[in-house]
């Protein structure tokens, strides 16, 4: 009985255009960043080699008219004389520019990891200072962030130019979790669940004669939306990641990047920040979204016995999904002055709970891995037995006489 409903559902989602729509318009999204987007964009860390030259010209200029004048006097505050502190600083501007001449990727790469050219770093506050709306406490840590990953790079083995600009399939697989990847994936799992029981009902002969009862009917269409679902999101992460290694090398699944929690004092003190594996970062996202497409899809399931309308279903999914965002309460240690870190809506955009990034905002360390699971599998199951009193509350032929 299982694998009727699974192929009928199955047919229903490839016979909808908007589903085959968002497949073609995924796969070629996936091309078009990788073939045109990518191979030319940048990271806030790249070096303009023009820049750099003038620079270095700049400072060789100052070190010489310093050196031909006899200034060499004492700075009160680092103790060094001035010729010094010009020769040290075009030395170091020379370093950068020998590593990009000789294409040494490793040298540049430890270079990077213990610090940058003045205009790079300045370069770096003012696009943070853009990104985040002048919003400081996140400026300092996603700038924290960004050297510590640096420093992750440096010690990566085999450092390659890709590897350098974040380009390879693990960064990029990490970088896409950390940010708009799990929104993306809900919004499309809410798109193509919406509609799919109301619109079931709607062609009742298809169900005549049909052994089944309506609650089972109901679990076995949600797990297999479940599967259909997860297998073709998974599917496009494979496409994605083994194109993107492909062209870009995969790069190490053991490559260091940030994480944060709170531990005590300043919460951008250096003893808060650690590191973890990019490949345990991409697993733990993995299950993660799993447990939320199949929670999701059980929401749909609720929503659609209570509105009984695909539209209103998908809004209400939506309006969900991007909660936590609407309420801006992403950066509050309580809500309702509860902990945080006990509301599920927190953990939708999970990637900024692996990194710590919400861990940052909220001072706390209460945001983990396990307290993610947690709460998605308990609020799973209080959705389980609100489905279960809904479909009571809302039978089947209560629900095929208001649909129809």
């Amino acid at each position: 009985m299982f694998s009727l409903v699974f192929t009928e559902t199955a047919k229903k989602i490839w016979r909808n255009r908007k589903n085959r729509l968002i497949l073609i318009l995924s796969i070629l999204g996936i091309f078009t960043y990788l073939l045109l987007y990518l191979p030319s964009a940048g990271s806030i860390t790249t070096l303009d080699t023009e820049r750099l030259s003038l620079e270095m010209e700049a400072k060789q200029g100052e070190k010489e008219s310093r050196l031909a004048d006899g200034d060499i006097s004492v700075n009160s505050f680092t103790g060094v004389d001035t010729y010094s502190m010009a020769k040290d600083e075009f030395e170091y501007y020379y370093k950068f520019h020998t590593a990009l001449q000789d294409g040494d990727m490793y040298r540049l790469a430890q270079l990077k990891s213990n610090g940058l050219p003045m205009f790079i770093f300045e370069k770096i506050h003012d696009h943070l200072l853009d990104v985040y709306d002048g919003d400081l406490q996140r400026v300092a840590y996603h700038r924290a962030v960004l050297f510590q990953e640096m420093e992750g790079i440096a010690e990566a083995p085999g450092v390659s130019a890709h590897l350098l600009n974040k380009k390879t399939a693990v960064q990029q697989m990490h970088a896409f979790f950390r940010t708009y990847g799990p929104m993306i994936t809900l919004f499309v799992t809410i798109f193509i669940a919406s509609e799919i029981l109301v619109d079931d009902r709607k062609h009742r002969t298809l169900k005549a004669g049909t052994p089944i009862g309506w609650q089972k009917y109901i679990f076995y269409q949600s797990i297999s939306m479940f599967v259909i679902i997860t297998g073709g999101i998974l599917s496009l992460l494979a496409l994605f990641f083994i194109a993107n290694g492909i062209l870009f090398g995969f790069g190490p699944l053991g490559l260091e990047v940030s994480h944060y929690a709170y531990a005590d004092g300043y919460r951008g003190e250096a003893s808060n920040f650690s590191t973890q594996s990019a490949g345990g970062f991409i697993l733990m996202s993995l299950l993660l979204i799993t447990l939320l497409i199949y929670l999701f899809i059980r929401i749909n399931a609720i929503l659609s016995l209570v509105f009984r309308h695909d539209v209103v279903v998908m809004i209400t999914g939506f309006l969900l999904v991007a909660f936590n965002r609407i309420y801006s309460g992403e950066a509050e240690e309580t809500v309702f002055g509860i902990e945080g870190h006990y509301f599920v809506q927190n953990y939708f955009e999970f990637g900024k709970v692996l990194s710590g990034e919400r861990n940052f905002l909220a001072m706390t360390d209460a945001f983990t891995f396990q307290s993610a699971v947690m709460v998605i599998v308990v609020t799973i199951i209080v959705a389980e037995i609100i489905l279960y009193f809904t479909a009571g509350w809302m039978n089947r032929q209560k629900f095929e006489r208001q649909v129809g």
